[in-house]
């Protein structure tokens, strides 16, 4: 939707962070989402005596009634009229409340009444001219070299039966197993025959891994687990017996580090691909050492300033941060508030607690030295990354190019960074240098 100019009242919340917005947008704004959502509503039911598509638009309302294609529209354009809205007043809203009304029917104007949260006011401390000490990242070329160089031949394992010895971890071996649960009663899932798995703690039991280490080929094993805690939910905890037997084991077999495995990665000999390397051990430094400057900085003018976060936008952050985790919960059939709520995972929650108050306070204090700053971007910048994260993402996301959202986070990205490039030119750093001896994950 293009910016269009939008009726708006405002009034005061239930806290000094909530607003009340009654919005009112214009007719053919209207005429336009209820034309989308009645085509789009016809395009995919079935009415007799019409092809999908073709019924007359009386007909596909006196089947669903107006009021349920105006909530359809309405759903479909609420984001872009509510952006619309704050761009116009100049409101960051963080998040919608609730929608406490809406009408949306032809020949009329979309109106609507919406509570939302705005980003807390900041009370911005020193941010120019500070004296900040950083720590300087250097890592030992030669060991630095060697790590890398271990791992990327690893990519390149091979495997080779052995039969002259009992198992070890970091073979691949196979396997008969049957398990029951203490109680007799059998684990779902838990036979197999010719199970294929590298015996590899991160990729099995742990203790199962170690129980089974030692074991010869065609040797019966029998042995006791505890399901971690942390393990699927009906298993967590619970003692178990396996009965195993081992068909056959394979050993791992790492390529030799010389021009041959330079070649499997698109290079010409060890020379270029120790050059390449040690470019990237320099960029690696010189992002970590960047990254350590950026926050200390912005940790010390976090501590001068002033603003309050409130529990909600700790916990819509602390989800946002735990994504993917709440997503195998689900998968798991376990309740993602449950999983909160579970004493076990308090440490867990508090970390991410903790990140997420960082993460806002960030947001917050770049913001206002944005606003203070009077920092802009221009179309063709924004444009332009677009284009170019859209280019990263695949053509299936062309769609984002008109997406106000994206564009809109796009063009925050780009004054963030040009806020932190900012606070650096204008302080004061010494370093402080630190060999570390250990390669970054």
């Amino acid at each position: 939707m293009k910016q269009v100019q939008l009726k708006v009242l405002k009034s005061s919340g239930e806290s000094s962070k909530e607003v009340e917005l009654s919005v009112e947008a214009p007719v053919d704004i209207s005429n336009k989402a209820y034309s989308i959502a009645l085509r789009d509503i016809s395009n995919n039911i079935d009415i007799p005596g019409f092809r999908k598509g073709k019924a007359p638009k009386e007909i596909v309302e006196k089947k669903f009634g107006i009021e349920f294609i105006g909530q359809r529209a309405f759903e479909s354009i609420f984001s872009d009229v509510l952006l619309n809205a704050a761009e116009q007043e100049k409101l960051d809203i963080i998040e919608v409340l609730k929608v406490s009304s809406y009408e949306l029917v032809p020949d009329k104007p979309l109106t609507f009444k919406v509570i939302v949260e705005l980003k807390p006011e900041v009370k911005i401390g020193k941010y120019k001219n500070l004296k900040i000490s950083a720590k300087k990242t250097i890592y030992d070329k030669e060991i630095f070299t060697k790590k890398t160089l271990d791992r990327l031949a690893s990519n390149f394992i091979t495997f080779k039966t052995v039969s002259d010895r009992a198992l070890k971890q970091g073979d691949l071996v196979t396997l008969n197993f049957e398990g029951k649960f203490d109680d007799g009663s059998d684990i779902p899932g838990g036979k197999a025959e010719n199970f294929q798995v590298l015996l590899e703690k991160d990729k099995f039991l742990p203790e199962f891994v170690d129980k089974l280490q030692g074991t010869k080929i065609g040797e019966e094993k029998e042995i006791l687990i505890t399901f971690p805690d942390n393990y699927v939910k009906d298993f967590s905890g619970k003692k178990a017996r396996f009965k195993v037997k081992v068909n056959s084991i394979e050993e791992k077999v790492f390529p030799e580090i010389d021009d041959e495995l330079a070649k499997k990665l698109g290079l010409e000999n060890m020379d270029r691909l120790r050059n390449q390397i040690e470019m990237q051990m320099k960029f690696i430094q010189e992002s970590n050492n960047q990254k350590e400057l950026e926050n200390n900085l912005l940790d010390e003018i976090i501590k001068n300033s002033e603003y309050e976060i409130s529990p909600r936008m700790i916990e819509k952050e602390v989800d946002y941060l735990l994504a993917d985790l709440k997503k195998n919960c689900e998968k798991d059939g376990i309740k993602w508030e449950d999983f909160k709520n579970d004493p076990k995972n308090k440490d867990l929650l508090v970390k991410a607690r903790e990140a997420a108050s960082k993460r806002i306070s960030i947001d917050l204090i770049l913001t206002a030295i944005i606003k203070s700053e009077n920092m802009t971007v221009t179309s063709n910048e924004v444009n332009a990354e677009v284009k170019n994260r859209i280019n990263q993402l695949g053509e299936k996301y062309n769609h984002l190019q008109n997406d106000r959202k994206f564009v809109s986070m796009v063009e925050f990205i780009l004054l963030r960074n040009q806020a932190v490039d900012f606070l650096v030119k204008n302080s004061d750093v010494s370093w402080k240098d630190e060999v570390t001896r250990d390669i970054p994950d």
